[in-house]
């Protein structure tokens, strides 16, 4: 079976992920992960050189996402 981690860009899914994959792994022989985060995550600082697959993609915020400073304050 194969499994995906990915994050929102804050870092704080890597460490849980890891945990997670690293049961999945334990599992059954041939579980494969595979971990999705940015050049410039920390996935990159972390996951680079280790047991586990890391795949970098372009990612930039919405155009137009509605930001704390634009909200309106009831």
């Amino acid at each position: 079976m194969r499994c995906v981690i990915a994050g929102g860009g804050t870092g704080g899914h890597l460490f849980p992920g890891i945990a997670i994959a690293e049961a999945f792994i334990e599992k059954e022989a041939g579980n494969q992960v595979l971990f999705v985060g940015t050049e410039r995550g920390v996935e990159v600082k972390v996951l680079t050189g280790g047991k586990f697959a890391l795949k970098t993609i372009h990612a930039s915020p919405f155009k137009g996402y509605l930001s704390w400073g634009r909200s309106k304050r009831y």
